[in-house]
This record gives C-alpha cells, structure tokens and sequence, in this order.
C-alpha cells in the first residue's frame, strides 16, 4: 500500500511540479509580502502603532463592505500628517490614504508588475486574488533584492571561472572593491544591453540639484518633518560638519507619531539611528546597489572624503537614475528564468527528514523488541 500510495505522491508531485513552472512567471514568484489589513474608520495614530507593532511600512486599507480603499505608507504619514501638523490621533486615515490606489492581480506577469512599479515609482503595490481580494502587497526594494540574489546565485552555479576572477579582485582590491566588481560583473553586461550601453552614473550626479535634508542635532522633529516631507527624503543628523545620525520616514512613524511623542518638544538627535555608514559621491549606481543589498539599507548617506554631507539617495533614485523602465524589464525578466536554489535546498532536506522517520521507525522497533526482555526489570547496579 505504502508502494502505491508513493507512486501516487510521484504523480501528484509532478502535476504540482507543472502548475509551479506556470505560477513562475507571475506575480507569485515575487513573494509578495502579507498585506497589512486597517479600516478607513481607523485613525492614523491607530494604524501607525499597528505598522509599528509588526515592523511594518505600508498599510492596505478596505472600507465598509471589506474591498480595498487605499493605501497609506511611512512617507504619507510624515509627508500628508506631520509636515500638515495635523493630530494623528483624531486624523482618519481614510482622509490621508492614497484613495483607490493601482493594484496587480496574483495571476499578472511578474515582470509587468515590476515595470508597473519602476514606470510609475511606486515602492509599493497592492497585490489581489482574481475576486479582487487583497492578498498580498509587493515592495520594489524587497523585489530588487530578490532579483539580484537570484542572479547571483545563478552566476555562482553556472561559472566557476567568474568566481575564480571574483577572487582574484578580492586579493587584489580588498571585500568591498570585490563586491561592487562582482556586481558590475554580474549586472553590467545586462545593464550595459538593457540601458543601451551607457555607463552607471556617479551618487554625485544623482544629487545635483537635490533639496539638503541635513539637520542639527537640537531640531525639533516638526521641522524635521516638513524638511523630509519638501524633499521626499531621509533627515541627516550633521553636527560640527560630521554626520551623527540618520532619521527616516519609518522612524517618524514607528518612533515618534506611534509613541504619541510631541514632535515641536522632541530633538531629531534623540530618535534618530546613530552613526550610519555613508559613501563617496564617486561610488557608481551599481555599486550602490550592490552595498545596499548586502546590507539591507533602504538609504545610503552621501560623504566626501573629507567628511563633508552632500546628502543622501535611496533604493529609487538608484534604479530610476540606472536607465527606464524597459532596461529594468530584461533584468527581472532574468531574474524571474533562474532557478531558485532555495526550492531544490528544501526537496533535499524533505528527502532527509523521510530517512530520519524511517531511522526512527527501526529504532522504535528495537526498543519494541528489548520490551518484554530482563532488562524490562530494571535490574540493580551490582
């Protein structure tokens, strides 16, 4: 029976094995996040202390009859509740949410969906199940991360000879020149044809002609606020012409408007993230991305050599500033056709656990065979 009943799982698991080659191409494969569920009736105090509660940074909002109203993000908040100075606690959220925002459905292409997002510069976008259900929401920086750990490990599988030359500019440029070389020689040449050609530009260009969001110590967070909300990016803490800190829009939140803290009585100095590690304005785009991969970072503050803060990017000015929306598409296009090593890790370790059972099984029947012997008698140390 157990034969049968295997083979049968054989059969069953290729049929699945097919429906999951399908799904790899839409948004499924993406992995979108676990949507963030409030009522437009809640206030923005509630559904900031919620985000914060669960480390959050977007939340979908649905109205009465349960469909989906809007979405509000950490920007909103600073950008449409603090620089406003309107009181989060009697503040619905309905009256500051991104009404009827665009959404994808589970079953679109997942390209499509990524380029939906670069083309339209949306960090977030709400995902829904073909009854319009929100089941899921994609996050631009989690995907680009995705995509560029699945080329990675691609490259890593298919040529040795690249690891090798990998290596050899690790021992002659140090961890960090190695990094961005391994990037520039696992994205360059899809850059290089997605973007027609054109070389990754500097941070510097990046931030010419950019509003400052640099801030002392002592600023109250109002201020701060309205300086983030006007330039649509993170507060740097500057004190003696050193960078000291670095205050996000996920920090106003989570921080201070989740804590019901007074923002006019309470000094930037006092909730920000102390000493953040900064590059040079001559660091490229893609060396940028590759930092902020590794690390996680969502912004990276911008430092000349000789301390000096010329401001700071994030993980959006990094793609739009690497060329448009269809250079980006052949890059997540293959992203999206390398196999993930994760899925073949956990067959592996699925055949693992099954030899374990059966392991179990035959000890379990050796202890059934020492039951009715002498030793069942628990005879005394002589």
């Amino acid at each position: 029976h157990s034969t049968h009943k295997s083979v049968k799982s054989v059969k069953s698991m290729k049929s699945t094995t097919r429906a999951v080659k399908m799904a790899d191409t839409t948004v499924l494969k993406l992995r979108p996040k676990a949507p963030m569920i409030c009522h437009s009736s809640d206030t923005v105090l509630g559904v900031s202390q919620m985000l914060a509660s669960k480390r959050g940074d977007a939340a979908i909002i649905t109205d009465s009859s349960g469909g989906l109203a809007g979405i509000i993000t950490d920007t909103d908040v600073t950008r449409r509740v603090v620089a406003k100075k309107l009181p989060p606690s009697s503040t619905r959220v309905s009256d500051v949410m991104t009404a009827n925002p665009t959404c994808v459905s589970s079953s679109d292409s997942a390209t499509d969906a990524l380029v939906t997002m670069v083309e339209n510069h949306f960090r977030h976008l709400p995902v829904t199940d073909d009854n319009g259900a929100v089941v899921g929401v994609l996050d631009i920086a989690k995907c680009l991360n995705d995509a560029i750990t699945k080329l990675e490990k691609q490259k890593d599988k298919s040529s040795s000879a690249a690891e090798d030359a990998v290596k050899q500019m690790a021992s002659l440029q140090g961890a960090g020149g190695a990094q961005a070389a391994a990037l520039q020689q696992l994205l360059g040449p899809l850059l290089s044809q997605a973007f027609g050609g054109q070389s990754s530009p500097t941070l510097r260009t990046i931030l010419a002609g950019k509003l400052s969001t640099i801030a002392s110590p002592g600023t109250n967070l109002q201020e701060v606020g309205s300086m983030m909300a006007e330039a649509r990016k993170a507060a740097l803490v500057v004190d003696n012409g050193k960078l000291i800190g670095i205050f996000g829009f996920k920090d106003m939140m989570s921080r201070a408007i989740a804590k019901e803290l007074p923002l006019e009585l309470t000094s930037v100095s006092s909730v920000m993230t102390p000493n953040p590690e900064s590059v040079s304005p001559d660091t490229t785009v893609l060396e940028a991305l590759q930092i902020m991969h590794d690390n996680r970072f969502l912004t990276l503050p911008v430092c000349e050599d000789n301390g000096r803060v010329l401001g700071v990017v994030d993980v959006m000015d990094c793609v739009y500033a690497s060329g448009g929306a269809d250079g980006w598409r052949s890059i997540f296009a293959s992203a999206m056709e390398c196999d993930d090593i994760t899925d073949t890790a956990s067959v592996h370790s699925t055949h693992k656990s099954v030899k374990s059972v059966k392991s179990m099984k035959s000890t379990t029947r050796a202890v059934k065979m020492a039951d009715t012997t002498v030793l069942k008698l628990r005879p005394k140390a002589p």
